[in-house]
């Protein structure tokens, strides 16, 4: 039990900070604690796809340059991307509740952390708790980070504008973008930990993070239910027609 409370606090406190982000319209918990579940369905389904995939190639090619791209990019980023994509797109996007484009970052999250928090309570099981600050640092907060530039376009493939929408586009990049983070993500990890490599995924987390909060600020200015307020421009142009 402590082993499961101490691998899901890391994801419970993003996924408290990204659903304070909805500002105007909150989801119900219970949507959101269903979205979480379902990422830790997901995390089994991508376990046994990876472990299936792994099984085709030879496990020295894998320590291989080639075979960290493809366990990088494929095993990791791939699979477990698609298996939260399938979750997002096949489930949560017929939802009633998924009302504008900021619901669909904020599932996109949930999904995401509810997959770390499985994965992590793994990782911690096996390995112990030396591993929990630099999961907690930096895995946890990656896999909200993917979920979220999932999410975010998969809201914009729901809520564009009639002139904007481009659902092939955005449908695409919401599993192209986080397979591309993650994969770059993992190829980094595979390379060892010494310092180049810390300072290679500080840079990075720095770099998704300024990514999902640009489209959360772009998911919050879209949302319908925004208090729509007189620009400066207009309420100047409206002082000088008195």
């Amino acid at each position: 039990m402590f082993t499961a409370i101490v691998a899901a606090v890391p994801s419970l406190v993003l996924l408290a900070y990204f659903y304070l982000r909805d500002r105007y319209e909150r989801e119900p918990l219970a949507h959101v604690a269903a979205a979480y579940a379902l990422g830790a369905f997901a995390m089994f389904a991508a376990d046994g796809m990876s472990s299936f995939v792994a099984d085709l190639v030879s496990s020295p090619w894998l320590h291989s340059e080639g075979g960290r791209l493809f366990d990088a990019f494929v095993l990791a980023g791939f699979i477990e991307e698609l298996a939260k994509w399938v979750v997002l797109v096949a489930a949560v996007y017929s939802w009633r509740e998924f009302d504008e484009p900021m619901d669909g970052l904020l599932y996109g999250v949930a999904i995401a952390l509810g997959f770390a928090s499985l994965e992590n309570f793994l990782f911690l099981s096996s390995r112990g708790f030396a591993v929990a600050w630099p999961r907690a640092i930096f895995a946890v907060p990656a896999h909200a980070l993917f979920g979220g530039c999932m999410g975010a376009y998969v809201g914009r493939t729901k809520f564009a504008p009639a002139e904007r929408r481009r659902p092939v586009l955005y449908l695409s990049l919401s599993l192209v973008v986080p397979v591309a983070f993650h994969g770059a993500y993992d190829f980094a990890l595979l390379h060892g930990l010494g310092w180049k490599v810390w300072l290679a995924i500080s840079a990075l987390s720095v770099a998704f993070w300024a990514f999902v909060l640009a489209r959360v600020k772009r998911a919050q200015h879209a949302s319908p239910f925004r208090p729509k307020t007189m620009m400066p421009s207009e309420f100047q142009a409206l002082k000088r027609h008195r």
